[in-house]
């Protein structure tokens, strides 16, 4: 508390993200594949048309590179949840569907938590409802184990798909016949994203898009 915030990304005093490292920052957006967000000159991409989603959509602030990545990183590993907001602020008016009832973050095993002080995706949802007004379900998804699968040694799509899969539980009553907004801190494969929905849905969701700080280009 006696110390001044520093930007994540370089460092300087003063900011949790500086003007100039916030000029930087690429925006997610122009021509993307409306379900896993990659970029495509068509709404629905070659990969996507041949293997469809669980996910209805998927919407992110920031391409993950640069300035973004350092701040969802320390976000995430650092616990400076200051930057939730700052991730969520800077990221552009987050316009859930009509149908969407509730916002969801996805959850992390239990040990994985207590490590890092917190789920970096439960900060990022409690802003985006407090934006949205749509109220947050912390309890709606679980990860199931203590720890939890290490998707980075993943070494392709397929491998993090495998690894994930099962790896949710989902409260039926908490989003049965509703509308779900999942939210995340970076999508790489979508398979995470992809997992949750999938769990989701068969509890008895309506519906489920997704929202994340940054993607993976």
């Amino acid at each position: 508390m006696l110390l001044p915030p520093h930007c994540a990304s370089c460092g300087a005093p003063g900011e949790l993200l500086c003007s100039p490292c916030r000029a930087l920052m690429e925006r997610a957006d122009g021509k993307r594949c409306r379900h896993c967000w990659l970029t495509s000159e068509s709404q629905v991409c070659r990969d996507c048309l041949s293997r469809p989603l669980p996910l209805r959509e998927l919407r992110s602030g920031f391409v993950y590179d640069g300035p973004a990545r350092a701040a969802v990183l320390a976000l995430k590993h650092r616990g400076v949840k200051g930057l939730a907001r700052v991730l969520v602020e800077l990221g552009g008016d987050i316009q859930p569907a009509t149908d969407v009832d509730v916002v969801v973050p996805i959850p992390i095993p239990l040990l994985r938590k207590r490590r890092r002080v917190g789920n970096q995706a439960e900060h990022l949802a409690r802003i985006v409802a407090e934006r949205t007004g749509l109220p947050m379900e912390p309890n709606a998804l679980r990860r199931r184990g203590w720890w939890g699968p290490r998707q980075a040694q993943a070494s392709s799509r397929a491998n993090r798909r495998q690894i994930v899969l099962n790896a949710f539980a989902a409260d039926g009553v908490r989003v049965r016949d509703r509308g779900v907004l999942l939210v995340d801190d970076v999508s790489t494969t979508t398979a995470t994203l992809s997992e949750a929905a999938r769990t989701l849905l068969g509890a008895g969701a309506r519906v489920v898009d997704a929202w994340t700080a940054a993607r993976a280009d």
